[in-house]
Formats: C-alpha cells, sequence, structure tokens
C-alpha cells in the first residue's frame, strides 16, 4: 500500500508537469497567432516568404526530376542567405507506401553565422507544414516549436511537382517569431525553476519511502523469526500431545468381565481431560477428570493428577480415600488457582457393585435394558481448592450387559459456530429413541463412536 502511495504521488506530479508544461505552449502557441494577426509587419513577412519560395520553386521542381540533390542543396542556401526573414527551408520527399522519408533541412547556424545543412531526424509527416503543403498552392502552419531553435516558428509551404505534374515534396520556409520566443524562453526558464522544489519535495518523499521500506524489511525479518519459533513450538507441541496420548491407558485386553473403550480430542494441541483406569485384585479402578482450562498449563496438572491417581490406587481400595489423597496432593502448594474435577469408581468385577466418589464432577449415565438412568453422585468440591475437604463413598449396581458413560464438560460444553452448546439434553437424544428408549448399541465401541459422530456433526468445524 505504501509503494502504490507512492507511485501514485509520482504519476500526480508528473501529469501536473505535464498538464502546466501543455498549458503553457497552449498559451504561447495562442498568443502567436495574436501576434501574427495584429503584428504591423505579417503582411510584409508574408509577401517576402511566399514570393521567394514561388520564385525558386521552378528550379526546385526542375532539379528534382532531374535528380541534381547537390544543385537542390546550393539553391535552399541560397534563399536562407539572401532573405534574413527566412532562418531555415525544410525540403521534405513525399512519402509513399513503403514509409519512408527523406528530407532536408538549411539553416542559419547562429552560433557560427554561416548556412548548414542536415536531414530532418524526426517524423515530419506530423508537421501540418507537411500536410497542408501537399495539397493547394501554399500554406502557412500554426505556431510550433522548433526542433532546431529555442524559438516558436511558422512555416510557409508549397507542393513540389514532377513533370507529370504529381506531388513528389513539399518545400517550406521557416519564420521566427522572435519576440514570442524570447517570452517562451522566459516561461520555460520559469518553469524549471519552479520544478527545482518540487525535485527536492519528492526526493525527500521517496527518502521517506525508503526509511518506511527498512523498518518494513525489519519488521518482515522479525516476522519471519517468530514465525520460526511458533513452529518450533507447534513442534514441541505436536511432541506433547503424542506423550500425552501415550499417558493413557492403552486398549482393554478382551476378557470375559468387563470391555472398555476411551476417546480424547484436545481442543488445542494439548487439554486437562484424563481418564484411567486398571484391574487389581479382581476389581475395576477407574477415574476421568478436567483441569479447568486448556493448552499446557492444564496438560501438566493432568499429567501430575494421573500419576497421583496411579501411586494411590495401587494401594487403596476406598474411592473417596482415593479421592482425598488426589486431593491433598493438587491442592498443596498450589498457587495457580488451578483446579480439577474428578470421578473415582472401584467396579468389584464379580459382583457389579460400583463405589464411587465424586469431586465436582459430570454424573455418569448407566444403559441398561433400553433404558437409562443417571448415577446419583454428590457433586461436591472439585480437587485442588480445599486441602482438608472430606469426600464420602456412594455406591450402585451394575448388572451384566449395562454400560457406563462417562464424559467430561468437554462433551456438554462443545460448542457450534453459532455458540450453542451441545448440552446433557442432546446426550441423551443421541442415546434414546424418540420415546425416551435407548437404543440398541453393538457394546460400548458402537456407542462411543455414535456419541463421538453426533458431536462433531454439531460442531461442524468449531473449535
Amino acid at each position: 500500500m505504501l509503494v502504490v502511495a507512492a507511485l501514485v504521488l509520482e504519476l500526480t506530479t508528473a501529469v501536473q508537469y505535464i498538464s502546466t508544461r501543455q498549458a503553457i505552449t497552449a498559451q504561447i502557441k495562442e498568443m502567436a497567432k495574436q501576434d501574427l494577426a495584429s503584428a504591423n509587419r505579417t503582411f510584409e513577412v508574408k509577401e517576402i516568404v511566399e514570393t521567394a519560395i514561388a520564385a525558386v520553386l521552378p528550379e526546385v521542381e526542375r532539379l528534382v526530376n532531374t535528380q541534381q540533390e547537390d544543385s537542390l542543396h546550393k539553391v535552399l542556401q541560397h534563399v536562407v542567405t539572401n532573405h534574413p526573414e527566412i532562418v531555415g527551408v525544410d525540403f521534405a520527399y513525399r512519402v509513399g507506401d513503403d514509409g519512408r522519408r527523406n528530407g532536408y533541412f538549411t539553416f542559419m547556424d547562429d552560433a557560427t553565422s554561416g548556412i548548414k545543412d542536415t536531414v530532418i531526424g524526426f517524423d515530419y509527416t506530423e508537421r501540418t507544414w507537411y500536410r497542408e503543403g501537399l495539397h493547394g498552392n501554399g500554406s502557412w502552419s500554426e505556431p510550433y516549436m522548433s526542433r532546431y531553435y529555442v524559438a516558436l516558428m511558422s512555416t510557409f509551404s508549397r507542393p513540389v511537382h514532377d513533370a507529370q505534374g504529381r506531388v513528389v515534396a513539399v518545400i517550406g520556409a521557416d519564420v521566427p517569431m522572435r519576440e514570442l520566443s524570447s517570452m517562451a524562453v522566459q516561461l520555460y526558464d520559469n518553469q524549471q525553476r519552479s520544478l527545482i522544489p518540487v525535485i527536492i519535495l519528492q526526493l525527500i518523499g521517496l527518502f521517506v519511502l525508503g526509511f518506511i521500506m527498512y523498518r518494513s524489511i525489519i519488521s518482515v525479518r522479525k516476522l519471519s523469526k517468530v514465525s520460526a519459533e511458533k513452529d518450533l513450538m507447534n513442534r514441541e507441541l505436536g511432541i506433547a500431545n503424542a506423550i500425552q496420548t501415550a499417558m493413557l491407558p492403552p486398549p482393554m485386553p478382551a476378557n470375559e468381565f468387563v470391555d472398555i473403550v476411551g476417546s480424547q480430542v484436545p481442543a488445542k494441541q494439548v487439554g486437562g481431560d484424563f481418564y484411567d483406569y486398571f484391574i487389581r485384585d479382581g476389581k475395576l479402578f477407574f477415574n476421568i477428570g478436567d483441569v479447568c482450562g486448556k493448552g499446557i498449563p492444564a496438560a501438566l496438572v493432568m499429567s501430575m493428577t494421573q500419576a497421583v491417581f496411579r501411586t494411590i490406587a495401587t494401594k487403596i481400595d476406598d474411592p473417596s480415600q482415593i479421592v482425598m489423597g488426589m486431593n491433598t496432593m493438587a491442592s498443596r502448594g498450589n498457587t495457580t488457582g488451578m483446579f480439577a474435577t474428578l470421578f473415582v469408581g472401584v467396579l468389584d468385577l464379580s459382583t457389579g457393585l460400583l463405589r464411587y466418589s465424586n469431586a465436582g464432577h459430570d454424573r455418569p449415565i448407566i444403559v441398561m435394558d433400553g433404558k437409562i438412568r443417571h448415577i446419583e453422585a454428590d457433586s461436591n468440591l472439585p480437587i485442588g481448592i480445599d486441602e482438608e475437604k472430606t469426600y464420602k463413598d456412594q455406591e450402585t449396581t451394575i448388572a451384566p450387559g449395562d454400560m457406563v458413560l462417562l464424559y467430561t464438560d468437554g462433551l456438554t460444553e462443545a460448542m457450534n459456530g453459532e455458540k450453542e452448546l451441545f448440552g446433557l439434553d442432546r446426550i441423551v437424544n443421541t442415546i434414546c429413541d424418540g420415546n425416551g428408549n435407548a437404543l440398541a448399541f453393538d457394546g460400548p465401541k458402537h456407542l462411543l463412536d455414535t456419541m463421538s459422530q453426533a458431536v462433531s456433526r454439531f460442531v461442524n468445524g468449531a473449535e
């Protein structure tokens, strides 16, 4: 955007300069027209020039027809030498279909006061003296700025015929407008002097632009460095995600007592949700929890909580004692204010007796015989808030074929693009039909896949 703005500024200045110059030139031409119309000497000069061209025209046509170029140059020089009113004579051959141009210009050199010949080095077909000179018996051009003098000129031109009467060239006499020319030079000089401040301002603008671009380059380099550091962090977070995933329990080997499946999908690369389970002494010890927040801090607390659960549950059978031990470890020295909801259960695989203790976590749902029921669990405080908090055991019975769905608020609070939550009602509606009867699921894997697909469709790509 800065570069475009600078280019527009430069273009505006250039257009202003060109338009000003064209305006001045147009003004000078207009003054020249008035001068030609009003000057006392106009008629006299006009008659002298027209007579001079008419006098040499027969000789010029003869030399052209006999192709005597050297003698033609001498005739043109004679016209300039003997007529002070004429500063130059143009002789331009007619341009044919091949587009080739051939023309001469004989003029008085002010520096040496001598007569010189030169080839016309510009496209004279654009000049009015040439175009109008091809027709009629003579015409005067509008004033124009000479290419050989810093002066305004008006040219009288006539056609040159060959022996068959065809126009083969144009001869023209250049008459200067000296007073107007001096005025034009003065205006031109004034314009050049006024251009100096504009150039200075442009240079200052370019300097400022260069400084801005320099600072922009430095900023881009800093951004590239930050991007590289971010890429490194993302790679490290990817490794952390792999480590965190490895901390989750492996799939439960097939056995005659219990079938367990689980899924964790963090909102960011790492998160604070966790679950764990293992079998000891004929009992299934399991937990599910949710550390407040997301990202690396939650992941660190999650890993600590997982480790504490394994350490305590390998020695203690009471769920409430396990929760209190985890609460003590989470609360002690907790200066960050982070906490975790937690549900711990111990299932006797021989009797189906489930003893559990809840610390502020969502109540699990039991799917059984075409019905569902929520496990009655005290809400209690999450762990990590009050080191002295006590928890108690509760119990229920799990019958053969029952499925227990445990989840975190990552499921209930999953949000779509319209900021709507998935909620408990949608969890129930995913499990049940329209009449409130539980659907027939082919094992816990089928239930997990069904719930995952439902929440994925609801979220529809939102974080």
